[in-house]
């Protein structure tokens, strides 16, 4: 009796949902965003619009006082949903602070989800590399962390290392990426010419280890 080998898996397949899941992923966040600009700047500008016409036809100096400091009240909380917004399409800190400050303002918005406050362990000087390889390295991140329920313990490192590379390692205390999520990665970290790893459980808790051209490190 003859057998049997096992099927080979069907790599172009695996790739092909990992870009419908890379583009169900983008859709949704423009879903998001355009909810966002709609119901809620919309609405808030509507108010302030309302509020201008309320302070121009008040004759009651104290009351005009109160609809003009609501006008600053709406446009402050209106800026910071805007800035709420930008980082969640583009980390501003990412073009001039570069990726360890990217990632120390996403730091807070993983705590406000989870409940627990990142460990972060970055060199002084932090590595700096072309801006799109720090984009891609964020993202790389990013894609990590979105599928998980919840987390425990998180921990990110961003260290110098020789030969011109930087290393960025996370942990945490969650599951392995799923083959969906490993190949959007692996696809994500080629397309940018990054070295991608990603351990297993047996590996400490490591979920993720990328290198990445680096033009200013530490020894």
């Amino acid at each position: 009796m003859t057998a049997r080998t096992p099927a080979a898996p069907d790599t172009s397949s695996t790739a092909a949902d990992a870009l419908r899941e890379l583009y169900a992923r983008q859709e949704a966040e423009r879903r998001q965003v355009a909810r966002a600009l709609h119901n809620e700047i919309g609405q808030a500008l509507s108010a302030i619009k309302m509020s201008a016409h309320l302070a121009g036809d008040e004759d009651d100096a104290a009351q005009r006082r109160q609809d003009l400091a609501d006008i600053v009240r709406i446009a402050d909380d209106t800026v910071a949903r805007l800035r709420e917004l930008y980082a969640d399409l583009r980390p501003p800190q990412i073009d001039t602070l570069g990726l360890a400050a990217s990632l120390r303002g996403e730091a807070e918005r993983w705590q406000a989800r989870w409940g627990v406050a990142p460990r972060l362990q970055m060199a002084d000087p932090a590595p700096r590399a072309e801006p799109a390889i720090e984009l891609a390295a964020f993202r790389l991140v990013q894609d990590l962390l979105l599928p998980l329920p919840t987390l425990a313990s998180l921990e990110l490192r961003l260290l110098a290392a020789r030969g011109g590379l930087a290393v960025l390692e996370v942990r945490h205390d969650g599951p392995a990426p799923d083959p969906l999520t490993a190949t959007l990665l692996q696809s994500r970290a080629t397309a940018a010419g990054l070295a991608l790893q990603l351990p297993g459980d047996a590996h400490a808790g490591t979920r993720l280890r990328v290198e990445l051209p680096a033009t200013m490190v530490e020894a």
